[in-house]
């Protein structure tokens, strides 16, 4: 649907669970280039778009002049429910929430989001709102640093790092990609691989500054109300943080009482407000990880509303 080198991960699985068709209603939280979201339209279904990304909610505005039965906003898909007010939309038939960083993105260097070129050590989705990763490591403390990397890089090695740039900040302002990803990479003891280290500090970044694993909860919440009796969600994750909250929500919100076992009698009053169509996460084909590398971390979780 669009010309832009992206492409959609487990996009088959998505649409047999999400079943678009003509005169159904889906949020696609994370539109990107519409990768998804043009097959949705192809179904005949009407489709909102959501991006805080400039670029791709340009894109979106673009694709629908060709497309009315396309809306789009620049807002998180944690505000799903003002996007819907903004549209005059009660209810959808079904939400796609593809999380994560897409392929263009990683590959411009003005956004900061690989360590892999050089570009302003950003991280933001919207560039034009919100403090930068420069921002970040510019003013935490070292624990806070630290504390940071690890718990949403999940690196084991944060405080040393943390003590690393705090240090070379003093000297100079650590403002761009290459210089983080040099100073990493110079601490590090021989024979340690550079890259998962660099990628776990640069996603715990991103994170951070994006507030991502905030954004995430609040949505799933949003989705029990935004989506009517009998529609689908899907959510798509990268990593074990964000997987770890979806699966909790899901095996949370299928039981019919989530009083603590030793209570003989429910007080809680709680009642199943969905059921899980994917018994575990679903992965891509070795098919689909050949042809797109980046699909081999995805993980895909769904269920219907009751």
């Amino acid at each position: 649907m669009t010309d832009a080198p992206h492409i959609p991960v487990l996009k088959t699985e998505t649409l047999d669970l999400l079943e678009p068709g003509p005169g159904k209603r889906f949020i696609d939280g994370t539109f990107g280039f519409g990768g998804h979201t043009g097959s949705m339209l192809e179904a005949g279904a009407e489709v909102l778009g959501l991006d805080l990304d400039g670029v791709a909610f340009s894109a979106c505005e673009k694709l629908a002049e060709d497309q009315e039965n396309l809306r789009c906003c620049r807002i998180s898909f944690r505000d799903l429910d003002e996007a819907m007010k903004l549209n005059n939309w009660d209810q959808v038939d079904g939400v796609l929430l593809d999380l994560g960083v897409s392929s263009w993105q990683l590959d411009d260097p003005d956004k900061g989001f690989s360590y892999r070129s050089d570009g302003p050590l950003d991280l933001r989705f919207n560039q034009d709102q919100g403090q930068t990763a420069a921002d970040l490591v510019a003013e935490l403390s070292e624990t806070e640093l630290a504390d940071l990397i690890y718990r949403w890089g999940e690196e084991r090695g944060s405080r040393r790092i943390a003590r690393t740039l705090v240090r070379a900040r003093e000297e100079e302002p650590i403002e761009t990609t290459a210089r983080l990803r040099d100073l990493i990479e110079g601490m590090l003891p021989r024979g340690v691989k550079s890259a998962p280290v660099l990628s776990r500090v640069f996603q715990a970044l991103r994170i951070a500054v994006n507030e991502e694993l905030e954004a995430l909860p609040e949505a799933l919440e949003k989705l029990l109300s935004a989506i009517k009796p009998g529609g689908v969600f899907v959510v798509i994750s990268y990593h074990s943080l964000e997987d770890r909250i979806v699966k909790k929500f899901i095996d949370r919100e299928k039981r019919d009482c989530l009083c603590p076992p030793e209570l003989p009698v429910c007080r809680c009053g709680h009642l199943a407000l969905l059921k899980p169509l994917t018994r575990k996460a679903v992965k891509a084909s070795a098919s689909e990880e050949k042809t797109n590398p980046r699909s081999r971390s995805a993980r895909l979780r769904a269920a219907r509303i009751l």
